[in-house]
């Protein structure tokens, strides 16, 4: 038990970090361009990701073609989520992005089904198609997330399935902070190049550098902080706190940018949330291993043959 309060107090820490690195990024793009702000971040954090990666032993690894392969895959989605979601975020508000954004665990199922042929049964696609109706019921005409806002979140969704089933096939051969560090340097490439062929770059005062670097250590504690979570506990304890950054999401958009969530986006977000505890929950129980029957052992057949002639029979009567 304390150790999966250990691991529930990490998860907690990583999904209040990371909405916090991200109200910066929205905060900060009102006035600068997206890719400088995300350039400026990257550095830090490829900087203290290499670290880590270093340290984890990235140094001696010797990928196999088909594993680099996997890894500028795993790289491609990992520059996607946070390309799309950040761009998301500029464009509709923050609550209502952080609760469409939720329905990403039930598209990983869904995409595990599809290309890595994972069984799942009808209960968690009924889960999953509740979730996506979750989704409609935010994203309807009239509302706040009706716009081009509300592709570039299904945009992020899909790399997010993109990355995690490529990182299923790539098991444990290469270090998590090894391919955090590369997606890490390839934002910083992209978002370099992207700068540069828009001619975007406004001098930064020092506040808002300063907010930058604040918003690069709230990520990097974030992702430290979701490592240890699972290093800590039971998974099935510890996993279903991520929708933890949906109260974090819909508390910053509220507070530092005015926004009122609209009761149908509460409900969606409700029905996401629900069905992706409930789609967890059916996964959990599928692949947790029956256990097995124990076999009668010879040292208790004298015993269970004393107590069954203790038991009275009808035709103990009969006996003297």
């Amino acid at each position: 038990m304390n150790e999966n309060i250990r691991g529930i107090a990490f998860m907690v820490i990583a999904m209040a970090t990371m909405p916090s690195s991200d109200t910066i990024v929205k905060v900060l793009a009102e006035d600068l361009p997206l890719f400088q702000i995300i350039f400026i971040r990257h550095v830090f954090m490829t900087a203290g990701l290499a670290i880590l990666a270093i340290r984890d032993g990235a140094a001696r690894m010797r990928p196999t073609p088909r594993e680099s392969r996997l890894i500028g895959l795993r790289t491609l989605g990992e520059c996607g989520v946070v390309c799309f979601y950040l761009v998301a975020l500029t464009l509709m508000p923050m609550g209502t992005a952080t609760a469409m954004f939720q329905l990403q665990p039930l598209a990983v199922t869904l995409a595990a089904a599809v290309f890595l042929s994972q069984p799942v049964g009808p209960r968690r696609i009924l889960a999953i198609a509740i979730g996506f109706a979750g989704v409609l019921l935010i994203v309807r005409p009239g509302s706040d997330a009706f716009g081009p806002g509300a592709a570039f979140v299904f945009l992020a969704v899909a790399a997010v399935c993109l990355r995690d089933v490529v990182t299923r096939l790539l098991g444990a051969a290469v270090p998590a902070t090894a391919l955090a560090a590369l997606a890490s340097a390839a934002l910083l490439a992209i978002s370099l190049v992207a700068t540069l062929v828009r001619g975007e770059w406004v001098p930064v005062s020092l506040p808002q550098f300063g907010l930058i670097l604040l918003g690069a250590a709230f990520l990097l504690a974030g992702y430290v902080a979701m490592v240890l979570a699972m290093r800590f506990g039971e998974i099935a304890a510890i996993a279903p706190f991520r929708y933890v950054s949906l109260v974090f999401g819909v508390a910053y958009g509220a507070l530092f940018f005015g926004e009122v969530p609209q009761p149908t986006m509460l409900i969606g977000a409700a029905v996401i949330v629900a069905s992706g505890i409930y789609a967890f929950m059916r996964e959990r129980k599928a692949t947790t291993p029956r256990p097995l029957l124990q076999p009668r052992s010879a040292e208790s057949a004298p015993g269970r043959l004393q107590e069954r002639a203790r038991c009275p029979t009808p035709l103990d009567r009969f006996n003297p």
